[in-house]
């Protein structure tokens, strides 16, 4: 403060009193000074009086999960001081105000867990300042409960296999991590406030299964505690209902589009394409417009497809409202057709019927707006034959004018112009070689029970080879080795000889061969029954049996094998083959050339050469009356007894070269 006196006082006492007032100013500093320290030092002393007690006056903190759990705690050069953690948790001072690097002043302490801290659990941290412990600070810590999950609505739908499955927590969670578990894989949950997002993709789930998935907290990547466990299903594939076009399939018509429908609506889709598929594999893409509308996908096409191509319409993914998603990327194969194809035709290449129709059956239905004459033809020698033609569905039926002439060759031909009923044309022609049935059919006699016995020609020269077989109706191989021969010699008809006539019967005893019994109607063994030198009446049957009515009531009694004679004597065969089972011989009857040929066919064959002295040896019961003997007898006619391995088997192609060979002879 300054006063001035020099308007009122003389100048003398003007100085005096300045004097005196300087005086009195310095001695009020002084004052001043002298009590400011002192303020300053008792203030001093206050806070730090203050201070001391805040820091060695116990706290409690309760540990929140959703805060970072920090309180104000003023320390003074903390780096220094000594800290003994608790068993959850360690006191961290904040750096307030730092010199050089060093924290000199710090305001706020936090707590950080350095173990998963456990509901209700209580414990405590000391710190003692520059290792004084006389001074030592305690905080004590008690943790709250941890945030609970909602997770049964979550759950209660089915599950997205590739979205993130979203749990809300009761509170934000600074503490924990959480991660799910399920198909034996852990996915990592994201924390986002009090939200959390589990990464389900990761689980590698499968769409429409169920599974048992858990929620696990953990603290520093180790287990903390599970949530919860439960039992959830994935939601739905996305699949193909149906096609206008079916999957693999042929396209007859001229289509415009292609729709796929899918079994739940399209959100969004990605990598459709429809293109061409080469032979060698390659693709190129096909000019369309996709949509998606509802659950449909369709493909508009840019113009008319391709004929006679290979198309594949592909989609990389589909995902539906609900996550549900294609499986895989989806492709869909099928191809244009050309004009109609035949399929197959109703006759075989040899041994067509000479009166029945033929038809032909093609991949498509056939336009019946065209002359089908025009496009099919039946042709002899390169000339059509006349022929009326109909539709059946995908067949075209020919009803010659006239029955076919027997063993000719024909032409069945298709143009290539012939339409569907789209109109589609190109890539029919096709053309077929066949043949009439070359073998008559007649009748040599019949049964007690007046079945036919059946004989088959082949051929129409002056010189006769007879196959007989199954005289005894058990021995079935000889039926079918013989059956066998018949459609060998019908396909191979050209190269029978020209001066060679073959007759096979293959069933002489139709009754016996009904019953797979040995023996006729009559109980009478046929191969027993023919007239000769040896006959009688009772004869000793395989096995040792005696059939005393076995050779029949008096040579050639019995139906069958007067029929069987009656041929062979009225036709006299150069050579008869007579088959039976089962000694796997060939014997001769020694009549003409037949011991020589007997050895022929044992060479040709599987079976043994076995001569008529060792009759006896080869077969353990009588063999008086047989059709082997009468033939030597009565005419002279060389027969070869061929005996066959099995009773029941096909054995044709052991035969074969044998057979051939004796009918060419």
């Amino acid at each position: 403060m300054h006063m001035h006196f020099g308007w009122i006082l003389p100048g003398n006492i003007r100085s005096t009193a300045q004097t005196v007032w300087t005086a009195i100013s310095r001695a009020m500093r002084a004052v001043t000074l002298t009590r400011f320290l002192l303020a300053l030092a008792a203030t001093y002393l206050i806070l730090a009086a203050g201070l001391l007690v805040s820091f060695l006056w116990p706290r409690t903190v309760h540990v929140s999960f959703a805060s970072q759990n920090c309180f104000v705690n003023p320390l003074v050069l903390p780096g220094l001081d000594s800290v003994q953690p608790g068993k959850t948790y360690t006191a961290v001072p904040i750096n307030t105000f730092a010199l050089f690097g060093h924290t000199l002043y710090s305001h706020t302490t936090c707590l950080v867990p350095i173990a998963a801290p456990r509901a209700g659990a209580a414990d405590r941290i000391t710190r003692a300042p520059m290792g004084f412990a006389p001074l030592r600070q305690t905080v004590r810590t008690v943790t709250g409960r941890p945030p609970s999950v909602s997770y049964q609505v979550p759950l209660a739908k089915p599950l997205s296999t590739k979205g993130p499955l979203v749990l809300d927590l009761s509170t934000t969670d600074r503490i924990f991590d959480y991660q799910l578990t399920g198909n034996g894989r852990t996915a990592p949950c994201a924390k986002n406030g009090a939200s959390l997002a589990c990464d389900t993709f990761q689980l590698q789930l499968e769409q429409s299964s169920t599974y048992s998935l858990s929620l696990q907290r953990t603290f520093r990547d180790k287990p903390a505690g599970t949530l919860f466990t439960q039992s959830t299903t994935t939601v739905g594939a996305v699949l193909l209902v149906s096609s206008s076009i079916a999957p693999g399939g042929t396209v007859f018509d001229i289509p415009t589009a292609l729709t796929l429908t899918f079994n739940k609506p399209i959100k969004s889709y990605t990598g459709a394409q429809l293109s061409t598929v080469a032979a060698d594999g390659s693709r190129q893409k096909v000019a369309s417009t996709i949509t998606a509308k509802d659950t449909t996908l369709t493909f508009t096409f840019a113009k008319p497809l391709a004929r006679a191509t290979a198309f594949e319409a592909a989609v990389t993914a589909i995902t539906a409202p609900d996550s549900g998603h294609l499986p895989a990327p989806f492709v869909l194969a099928f191809t244009t057709s050309g004009g109609p194809k035949v399929q197959s035709t109703s006759v075989g290449s040899y041994k067509v019927s000479t009166s029945d129709n033929i038809s032909i059956t093609f991949d498509t239905t056939v336009s019946g707006s065209q002359n089908l004459g025009d496009f099919i033809q039946l042709q002899i020698n390169g000339q059509p034959v006349a022929a009326a033609l109909s539709r059946s569905g995908t067949k075209v039926i020919l009803n010659p004018a006239a029955s076919l002439p027997a063993c000719t060759r024909f032409t069945l031909t298709v143009l290539d112009g012939i339409q569907n009923e789209a109109g589609v044309a190109g890539g029919s022609a096709w053309s077929y070689n066949s043949r009439t049935i070359c073998q008559t059919t007649f009748s040599i006699g019949t049964s007690v029970k007046g079945r036919a016995i059946t004989a088959y020609r082949f051929g129409t020269g002056a010189s006769l080879i007879v196959y007989d077989g199954t005289l005894h109706g058990n021995e079935r191989s000889a039926e079918y080795t013989l059956t066998s021969w018949i459609d060998y010699l019908e396909r191979n008809y050209d190269s029978i000889p020209a001066g060679r006539t073959i007759v096979v019967i293959p069933v002489v005893n139709p009754d016996g061969a009904a019953n797979s019994n040995r023996v006729n109607a009559h109980n009478v063994d046929l191969n027993r029954n023919f007239d000769t030198s040896n006959w009688k009446q009772s004869v000793t049957m395989p096995g040792g049996s005696v059939n005393s009515n076995g050779g029949g009531n008096y040579p050639l009694s019995e139906p069958e094998s007067a029929a069987l004679a009656g041929y062979i004597a009225t036709y006299k065969p150069r050579l008869v083959l007579d088959y039976h089972a089962t000694a796997g011989i060939v014997e001769p009857n020694d009549a003409g050339d037949s011991n020589a040929l007997a050895k022929t066919y044992d060479s040709k064959s599987n079976l043994n050469y076995s001569p008529t002295s060792q009759n006896a040896s080869v077969f353990t019961y009588d063999t008086t009356g047989s059709f082997e003997d009468w033939a030597n007898e009565q005419h002279n006619i060389p027969v070869l007894l061929v005996e066959l391995w099995t009773y029941s088997s096909n054995e044709f192609s052991k035969n074969q070269a044998a057979m051939w060979y004796m009918a060419t002879i």
